[in-house]
């Protein structure tokens, strides 16, 4: 009989790694084991991939935040060096341990480390890592079974690699940048002739390759690697732009063919940038084959013509070019960034046309209009009278939205099934269930950043909503029967379910606010307040994200790539920051109050 080991385990056809958190990171993350997929259905394989991983886990989650940071910084510079299709099945694994274990400890330093935009770039090299690796497992998948054993040969030089992003974290935390490459893999000896001498001549359709079999990434190397891969998909206008900027750009500079793009000049740039803003405006007439050579002819007849405009040129040239430029980094073909390439459109500003957040007065104002206070009828909601409606969407609808920030949509979909229980507090978890079905219309929210946990506010549950939702659930399939829905996008067909707030909207007139603010008000608005008040009550903006998908005040705080890093689920300390935020209510009728005055 097999021996066992114990942080393997097969699930199913598939084996795993386990390995159970040390006692400083609980409730830092959730669950109490790590577990990774080995991706092999050999026990072999798992016993020695398994260790690969184990071996990542033991080093960094037994460590301090400061010095897990800083060999996990270390630990990606070496991983730079490995290009995705020399990956072996255990760089494959060490890595994906990395990938899974790194952005704990940069969530962990974030917090306790407050080493500030200093992290950015070592987010930025974990998505890298994360991006190389799936590329690698592509790669890895398509080789056949006997050369799946075989261990890589080659690897990249550190002299290729910017670590100023690495050593600006290392600085503050008192370490070096390692120069040794990845353990146990041979470092490649340098050429003897540098890679631009020994270029092979091929047509301009060809890619360029040196000597040594390896690619040079010029632009259009890049521009038909781009089209194979991530661009297959992309429209016919899209790619005659691509082709056309890219041709443009061998037309005006020739070394461009068979420089890479790295080794462009600066210079060559600049020129460029600078001629696309000469470009006539071919309108009526096909684009010439040679635009160098059409815009230099019109030029000749004199200064007075009509030029492209700066949107087509941010767009169709310069942005076409910087795109291609910047996938070579993505998909960790170099480390060099495109100089920014962007024609400033100044325009005067006039009159705003964004939604504006409700002030905490405008909050209580709304909380005490006859809604709240008593109505006439359920037909004369915002008429003052002695009724009140607390089973429906008007009266809960915008307490929900001012206490959690969701959107009005969100609010309607709300199912009883999402509502959770996590660390002993009631929870909405935006998610849909794959087999509900609508044959009206797609059911889903606005992005993949929707899809979260928001903590139920205790100011909620004195007001009644627990027994409002456990009441409705007795009744109907949902909590919100009578709120209308509407679908839309029909028209182009990809119709979605969407819920209005014209029952609210309608009246802002009489909400009680200034004239001047009364048409940047909506529903929206409530969002607004809750962020704000969640930055006014002093939460973290990382706990502001998770609890609303996003919003500009929080992105200019945050690093984009951090924003990606989110989907781990609300800490215990998070599920309870969420009843420091102050929201206005005044008198509002629990319902369990009302309930009792009706019979």
């Amino acid at each position: 009989m097999a021996a066992k080991c114990a942080y393997v385990e097969k699930v199913g056809a598939v084996y795993y790694v386990r390995k159970r958190i040390p006692r400083a990171w609980i409730g830092q993350v959730r669950g109490d084991v790590l577990r990774l997929s080995l991706r092999t259905k050999d026990r072999a394989e798992a016993l020695k991939w398994g260790l690969e991983a184990l071996a990542v886990f033991e080093d960094l989650l037994r460590m301090a935040p400061e010095e897990a940071l800083k060999h996990l910084t270390q630990r990606l510079i070496d991983e730079q060096m490995l290009r995705p299709e020399e990956m072996t099945g255990a760089d494959l694994v060490r890595r994906r341990a990395l990938g899974s274990v790194g952005s704990k400890i940069i969530r962990r330093a974030r917090e306790e480390l407050r080493l500030g935009e200093n992290l950015d770039g070592i987010y930025a090299e974990l998505v890298h890592l994360n991006r190389a690796t799936v590329e690698g497992e592509a790669y890895y998948d398509r080789l056949p079974d006997d050369r799946k054993t075989q261990d890589s040969a080659t690897i990249r030089k550190l002299a290729e690699i910017d670590v100023s992003g690495f050593q600006a974290v290392l600085d503050e935390l008192g370490g070096t940048v390692l120069s040794k490459p990845v353990p146990g893999k041979p470092v490649p000896t340098e050429p003897s002739q540098p890679r631009s001498a020994a270029i092979k001549a091929t047509t301009s359709d060809e890619a360029i390759a040196s000597d040594d079999g390896h690619p040079i990434y010029t632009l259009r190397y890049l521009m038909e690697h781009y089209f194979k891969h991530d661009g297959k998909n992309t429209g016919a206008d899209n790619r005659s732009n691509i082709e056309r900027a890219v041709k443009l750009f061998e037309d005006l500079c020739p070394e461009v063919r068979t420089l890479a793009a790295p080794r462009i000049p600066l210079t060559f740039w600049d020129r460029l940038y600078e001629f696309v803003q000469e470009i006539p405006k071919a309108q009526g007439r096909a684009t010439p084959d040679n635009i160098v050579k059409f815009t230099r002819a019109v030029q000749a007849e004199g200064a007075n013509y009509r030029r492209l405009s700066r949107t087509t040129l941010n767009s169709n040239y310069l942005g076409a070019i910087t795109r291609i430029a910047r996938y070579g980094q993505k998909k960790r073909l170099y480390s060099w960034q495109a100089p920014p390439l962007i024609i400033p459109q100044s325009k005067r500003a006039t009159k705003s046309k964004g939604k504006a957040p409700f002030s905490p007065e405008e909050v209580a104002a709304v909380m005490s209009c006859p809604v709240y206070t008593g109505s006439a009828s359920r037909r004369l909601r915002y008429s003052p009278g002695h009724e009140i409606f607390a089973d429906d969407h008007i009266y809960w609808a915008p307490l929900i939205a001012a206490h959690t920030g969701m959107r009005v949509t969100e609010v309607g979909l709300l199912r009883f099934e999402q509502m959770q229980t996590w660390f002993g507090r009631q929870t909405f978890v935006l998610e849909i269930a794959e087999a509900e079905e609508n044959t009206n219309g797609i059911v889903g929210y606005k992005t993949g950043n929707a899809l979260r946990r928001i903590p139920l506010h205790r100011q909620l549950v004195e007001i009644g909503f627990l027994d409002f939702w456990n009441h409705q659930k007795a009744l109907h399939d949902r909590p919100f029967p009578a709120w209308t829905q509407h679908v839309k996008g029909g028209s182009v067909g990809e119709p979605e379910i969407h819920f209005e707030a014209d029952f609210f909207n309608a009246h802002r007139l009489k909400w009680d606010v200034p004239a001047h603010r009364q048409h940047k008000l909506s529903f929206h608005s409530f969002r607004g307040f809750f962020i704000q008040a969640c930055h006014s009550a002093g939460v973290n903006p990382y706990t502001i994200l998770k609890w609303v998908g996003h919003d500009d005040d929080t992105e200019a705080r945050t690093s984009e790539v951090h924003r990606g890093y989110m989907s781990d689920d609300l800490t215990s300390e998070e599920v309870e920051a969420i009843d420091a935020v102050q929201v206005p209510i005044g008198r509002v009728k629990s319902f369990a109050d009302w309930l009792k005055s009706r019979r």
